[in-house]
């Protein structure tokens, strides 16, 4: 037994690993080759040959990649609180947008390759311990490429393109009557003991301002329209030249913009295809960057809501408004349809429609223009097509119709029998046409 013990062989313990410096560290062949690959689309992107990356030897090559740029994180701010879902939201917002918009068409260069192997690029040939290796034609090339990179003022452009998309995002997360959001300005933070860089970008939050106001002999509450400080840049308080609405007054009068959650409460339920992002982010752009302000038959302002088609803007409804000293404060939502907007107008001179038609018919609902197919229906055709042109609502909901899905065959064929009936019985026998509300009324 001892003679056994003694011939037992022993486990050698494992040798310690030999330690690699952190900038020392090699990454995966399949990164470097997506780098290379990335490398030479930008080189012909900023107006050089992409040949010149030969003159580097293929481990010079590879440490133009050694420190990794990762992309933009978005978290929340020290003491702010910020929904996960909505930090999950801006998160993947931002990345679909990196990967998909293009820094350059031509060569297929991505904001997001511009951020990560364009700025790696950019920090190596910039860095004394890269460059005091290369021979004189190596160097030669380097600042060559660093210029061209230069040009483009590579940092600020990525910050930016990052900076305006959360913007966007943002605001369409953004409720004036509860939180608006803002961004802190970003911080790079190398990550501790690894050859990788990372860029945070910190979301901010900022309560609602409240106004109390007498309108009907009834006080109301109204909320400040502003967008949450972005970067270094300070809130963005919502305003509207005086001259828009009145024309004789001063060019430099200026209009503070408030909104009654009443407004907000009746967008959604009138524009009630759209997610509530794209809600939100047409209510921002329709109050704070258009303000197209459109007058009724009646003389009534309103200021439209406006959703982008394209490279056009068409308008989705309507936000009724009063004014009180330098203050322009939004009472309600109204509908395409309404009949005390022009294009309600136009219908209801047509088609001897009341509002209470409106609301049977559900035409008071952006729905409307997805469920039923007018084209069916001739008399509403001739009208909200042939003559108001808004055949634009319908084409923009059958642009984003699933293929398997169709109109609502019974709302169609309900739409349609009521427009039969109402043909069929001449407008004289029924009396005169019902006069449009007052416009100062809230609905």
């Amino acid at each position: 037994m001892a003679k056994n013990r003694n011939n037992r062989k022993k486990k050698k313990s494992p040798a310690p690993a030999s330690h690699v410096p952190a900038l020392g560290q090699r990454h995966s062949k399949s990164y470097l080759d997506a780098c290379h690959s990335s490398a030479r689309r930008i080189i012909r992107a900023v107006g050089e040959d992409d040949a010149l990356l030969d003159v580097f030897t293929k481990r010079q090559r590879q440490d133009i990649f050694r420190v990794m740029i990762k992309p933009p994180y978005v978290a929340a701010m020290s003491g702010h609180k910020v929904p996960k879902l909505f930090l999950r939201y801006m998160q993947e917002t931002l990345t679909r947008h990196l990967k998909n918009d293009c820094f350059d068409e031509a060569n297929h260069v991505t904001w997001m390759e511009m951020l990560t192997v364009g700025e790696a690029m950019m920090l190596t040939f910039m860095s004394e311990m890269y460059t005091v290796c290369l021979q004189p034609h190596q160097l030669k090339v380097c600042h060559r490429l660093l210029a061209a990179l230069e040009a483009t003022d590579l940092f600020s452009a990525n910050q930016r393109k990052v900076v305006e998309t959360l913007r966007v995002t943002l605001m369409s997360i953004s409720q004036p009557n509860f939180r608006v959001y803002g961004l802190a300005p970003a911080r790079t933070i190398p990550e501790s003991g690894r050859p990788v860089i990372r860029r945070w970008m910190y979301v901010t939050t900022h309560k609602c301002r409240t106004l109390r106001f007498r309108y009907n002999d009834y006080e109301r509450i109204a909320f400040r329209l502003f967008l949450g400080p972005i970067g270094d840049a300070p809130a963005f308080d919502a305003t509207i030249a005086a001259n828009r609405i009145f024309p004789g007054a001063a060019p430099d009068r200026k209009l503070n913009i408030y909104i009654q959650s009443h407004a907000i409460h009746r967008l959604k339920e009138r524009i009630d295809t759209l997610h509530p992002s794209v809600r939100a982010e047409t209510m921002y752009f329709s109050l704070m960057f258009v303000q197209r302000v459109v007058q009724g038959a009646n003389g009534r302002m309103f200021i439209a809501c406006i959703m982008p088609e394209g490279e056009d803007t068409r308008i989705v409804g309507y936000f009724a408004f009063t004014i009180e000293e330098d203050r322009l404060l939004i009472l309600t939502f109204l509908p395409l349809l309404s009949l005390r907007v022009p294009e309600g107008g136009v219908m209801y001179e047509r088609l001897h429609l009341s509002q209470e038609d409106v609301a049977y018919l559900g035409m008071d609902k952006l729905s409307f223009f997805y469920d039923v197919d007018i084209e069916r229906i001739p008399a509403l055709k001739r009208v909200l097509f042939d003559e108001l042109h808004l055949e634009y609502v319908h084409r923009l909901y059958n642009s984003v119709r699933p293929p398997d899905e169709t109109f609502n065959e019974k709302k169609t064929a309900f739409v349609k029998k009521f427009f039969r009936e109402i043909e069929e019985v001449p407008f004289d026998s029924v009396g005169d046409p019902e006069v449009p509300p007052e416009p100062e009324r809230i609905v």
